[in-house]
């Protein structure tokens, strides 16, 4: 062994590890257990941050040579699994909760305007940024390296997801045939534990295709899905009718009814640290809590649509490039008809349809780059600035700039497939794979995701935008796979997402707690925000949404207002200093 002067640091699994230890044994390595930890360790040992392009997992991990003093830290491709840092002095500190590093002596705890800005845009803190001036995120798929001396070097060891396709067949058959296989594959290597192992099962396409593939290599299985009273947010029945067909053990697990409560609030902002505005955390860490009582990993369907294209914001980005490519002359008098018709019913909801009209001429005027993020903005920037002291203002273009970052070249963000390969980059750690591992880990729930596995992405980085959406449909080759696994209504049906009805959940408990946001002399709003746009919060907050603008919405208006709430949440928590003007 080699690995006798390093020290690891390990979190998450890493699924080839087999292979890898394969491969060290041929070269006369012998090991003496049987975890993934110990050949991560001598193979990372053997190639330092070159081997970590071998890695094919969920992990972040830390590596120190007591030969040369030198530490490297690395965070998996895709971001599942959190990494946080920083520097102070020549000596770097990190850990998987930002929380550890906030009383850390040398810290600097003083608000990051960048931060600040994201936030308010996502709702989530995209990496490498933090909410603390001192603290930053390794971005997924990169690494940091501190010499003995103290010099620290960030630098990408693997490409961006979607960077690096496999080569596949142009045949849709032989695609379709190599899919299954990859994804089998992938399941396969992820049912290897020492502990119970289930499947998470909403009975839509993606976690029907992993619980179908998962009793293909086992017996016994054990899928989990969520009831609700409201049907609006019950799939019970289609559930029920994979697991039927699939011939698992299915247990159901009732939502625990009543509102939001204070301890539940707080909870939710310690485990995520930096703000986090994604109401689906609160059932997220529900079903964790209560499929924790039965089995310690789950299987997941997580990343399905981020992969195949399967949110329908990713041809509505396209209606509004349409709008876009009219002239502003011909623009106008739409909207003045849009205008005339809302004065007409005072005091009524817009029709749907009516209201996303507006909203696509709305967005029809921004940049390419905002347009390309219409679907999921809370707070324009434009607006952030007439919201914030003018101490809190970020640069003008953070957001444009981030977007660039995130956005491929080979992709023009204007187009389906290079939106929906943005949000790879941006969304997918930020937002999804964030909610999941916080509220997971939250109950010690491990959840692996087999979409992820590096196979499964870099086929779907191959695979034309044909092959993944067809007119208005998303996930057109995974709908096909579900098809030949399970009963066919189930992947025929609309979809929906997992998540509360955010006002009547959050009930007096949000309203106090943003009544405090906004008003409470200890809120650190008080020195964030102008007085004036405390006020215009307050009395927009409390329309709840009357559906006449085309901003406007009951569910947009909810998210702005736990948006707002969270945040001043988590600026206490993390001690974040800010001073007053």
């Amino acid at each position: 062994s080699v690995a006798g002067d390093a020290l690891i640091s390990f979190n998450g699994e890493v699924y080839n590890f087999p292979a890898l230890g394969k491969a060290l044994q041929a070269t006369g390595w012998r090991p003496r257990g049987h975890s993934d930890t110990e050949v991560v360790l001598e193979h990372l040992a053997r190639h330092g941050s070159d081997g970590l392009s071998d890695l094919d997992g969920m992990f972040a991990l830390a590596l120190f040579s007591r030969h040369d003093g030198s530490l490297l830290l690395a965070r998996d491709r895709v971001g599942i699994k959190p990494l946080y840092y920083a520097c102070i002095g020549d000596s770097v500190a990190f850990a998987s909760e930002l929380s550890t590093l906030v009383d850390l002596p040398g810290v600097d705890r003083s608000l990051d305007p960048v931060g600040l800005s994201h936030y308010l845009s996502f709702g989530m803190v995209p990496s490498p940024f933090t909410m603390l001036a001192g603290v930053r995120q390794l971005e997924p798929g990169c690494a940091l390296r501190r010499d003995a001396a103290g010099a620290v070097e960030v630098f990408r060891y693997t490409p961006w997801v979607g960077a690096d396709p496999m080569e596949i067949p142009s045949d849709p058959r032989a695609q379709d045939e190599m899919l299954e296989q990859i994804i089998l594959e992938a399941v396969g290597e992820q049912l290897v534990a020492d502990v119970p192992v289930g499947v998470l099962l909403s009975g839509g396409v993606d976690s029907s295709i992993i619980a179908a593939a998962t009793v293909r290599h086992m017996s016994g299985v054990r899928t989990f899905s969520v009831v609700h009273d409201n049907p609006a947010y019950d799939e019970r029945s289609h559930a029920r009718a994979v697991a039927r067909h699939i011939g698992s053990e299915h247990i159901e697990i009732d939502m625990p009814k009543g509102g939001l409560t204070r301890d539940e609030l707080e909870e939710l902002v310690w485990h995520h640290g930096d703000p986090f505005a994604d109401s689906s955390s609160l059932p997220t860490r529900k079903l964790a809590r209560e499929v924790r009582k039965h089995v310690t990993v789950a299987l997941s369907g997580d990343g399905g649509d981020e992969l195949f294209a399967g949110y329908s914001r990713y041809w509505m980005n396209q209606l509004v490039e349409g709008a876009a490519r009219l002239p502003a002359a011909a623009r106008r008098p739409l909207r003045g008809a849009l205008h005339g018709l809302t004065r007409g019913l005072p005091g009524q909801r817009l029709p749907s349809f009516t209201r996303r009209v507006g909203r696509t001429l709305s967005l029809a005027d921004r940049d390419r780059w905002e347009r390309s993020v219409g679907t999921l903005t809370y707070y324009w920037p434009d607006e952030q600035c007439s919201l914030l002291a003018p101490q809190w203002h970020a640069a003008p273009g953070m957001l444009q700039a981030l977007l660039r970052q995130r956005a491929t070249a080979a992709h023009d963000i204007r187009t389906v497939d290079g939106c929906h390969r943005m949000e790879q980059h941006l969304v997918l750690p930020g937002d999804m794979l964030t909610k999941v591992d916080r509220m997971t880990m939250a109950e010690s729930l491990e959840i692996r995701p087999p979409l992820l596995a590096n196979k499964v992405m870099r086929f779907a980085a191959a695979l034309p935008i044909e092959r993944k959406m067809v007119g208005r449909e998303g996930k057109a080759i995974l709908r096909a796979l579900a098809r030949r696994w399970v009963p066919p209504e189930v992947v025929d049906r609309t979809k929906m997402g997992f998540a509360v009805p955010l006002i009547d959940y959050g009930g007096r408990v949000l309203d106090e707690a943003t009544r405090w946001a906004l008003q409470g002399a200890d809120s650190p709003l008080q020195s964030l925000l102008t007085a004036d746009a405390r006020a215009r919060l307050g009395s927009e907050f409390q329309r709840r949404g009357d559906g006449v603008d085309p901003e406007d919405s009951a569910f947009r208006r909810a998210h702005r207002q736990w948006t707002m709430t969270v945040l001043a949440k988590a600026l206490v928590h993390l001690k974040v200093v800010v001073p007053g003007p």
